[in-house]
This record gives structure tokens, C-alpha cells and sequence, in this order.
């Protein structure tokens, strides 16, 4: 119990210095939107790593479309939403796009 205390008063004042000690930013699609003209690289490769999260089991990749262009189709899907839908979850907008354009044709195995 005392090592959590620690631990914890440690993240506390020393956030900044040991990000391990900071929570995972939630983006919504405007702010994902606005790193792209800002830090492209970064919403670039958040994109990758959603998409990579839930290839196969929430999306799948027809093999035949290239990384760029699956950035494009989801980057022209969230910038057709209105102001209002991109406050919400840019991870969640972008997979439920990625679904919608490239569903898959067998469910998942439970475990898989």
C-alpha cells in the first residue's frame, strides 16, 4: 500500500518530466483534423494505430488499398460530419468509417 502512495505521489509531481505517469490523450475528430494541418505525422500514424487496433475484427483490410489511401477515405469521412459529430471520439468516428467502407465478410472467432 505505501509502494502505491509513492508510485502515485511520484506521477503527480513528476508528470511532466515521465509521461508513463500521464493518461493517453482522448482525441476528438476536430482535434485529430487539426493535428493534420499541425503535426501530420502524429495523426497519421494515430490513425495507423486505430486501424491496426481493430483490423480483422472491426474492419478488414481488402488488401488491394493502400495505408495512404485509407488515411484519405477516413480524413473525407470525419471532415463530411458536422461540427457537432466531431467532438465525438475520433477513434470510434474513424473505425465506424473504416467498417462502413470495408466490412467484413466473416465475424470474428471469439479469442481471434
Amino acid at each position: 500500500m505505501r509502494l502505491f502512495f509513492l508510485l502515485a505521489a511520484f506521477c503527480f509531481f513528476n508528470a511532466q518530466a515521465y509521461p508513463i505517469c500521464s493518461t493517453a490523450p482522448r482525441l476528438s475528430a476536430a482535434q485529430l483534423l487539426a493535428h493534420l494541418d499541425q503535426d501530420p505525422r502524429y495523426a497519421k500514424g494515430y490513425l495507423a494505430g486505430v486501424a491496426d487496433a481493430a483490423q480483422g475484427r472491426l474492419w478488414c483490410d481488402t488488401g488491394r488499398v493502400k495505408s495512404v489511401e485509407l488515411d484519405g477515405i477516413v480524413i473525407a469521412g470525419l471532415k463530411a460530419l458536422s461540427e457537432q459529430q466531431r467532438q465525438g471520439d475520433a477513434a470510434r468516428l474513424a473505425l465506424a468509417i473504416l467498417a462502413r467502407h470495408f466490412p467484413c465478410t466473416n465475424p470474428p472467432k471469439p479469442g481471434g
